[in-house]
């Protein structure tokens, strides 16, 4: 996975030599106590038991922004915008959620993306990423 973002960032360089790329990670979508999540509740994540939405966190997501931020942590031209950190607490299971699950109610397919609150989030930290990279 390194290596193919590593490539990536490479290859938006050569094309754009002069372009600061800015990477922005993926939300907290699990938190770090599964028990909150309402097994079946397909607003959430349907039948994935805790111990698959652990592993899915652990084997899968975190590693994913860890990858993200290490790859960009070697490019001159590139800085990662951490949003995991900021939505922590706003989980897909969490009452003020920043990232819907399966299904947003009456009747939306959402597969677990973020709401106007997580997209406000991340907004945020861009800009802030982006001022500095002009200041």
């Amino acid at each position: 996975m390194r290596q193919d973002y590593d490539r990536m960032l490479e290859v938006l360089h050569e094309r754009a030599p002069h372009a600061k790329i800015l990477a922005v990670g993926h939300p907290t979508v699990i938190p770090r106590d599964t028990s909150s999540c309402d097994f079946g509740d397909l607003t959430q994540f349907g039948t994935i038991t805790q111990g698959g939405l652990e592993r899915l966190r652990d084997d899968v997501l975190e590693p994913l922004n860890k990858a993200i931020s290490n790859s960009t942590g070697t490019q001159d031209a590139a800085d990662f915008v951490d949003i995991h950190a900021s939505s922590r607490n706003h989980s897909v299971c969490d009452d003020s959620k920043w990232v819907e699950g399966f299904v947003t109610l009456p009747d939306r397919l959402s597969f677990v993306h973020p709401n106007a609150l997580g997209h406000r989030n991340a907004a945020d930290h861009v800009e802030e990423a982006m001022l500095n990279t002009i200041s």
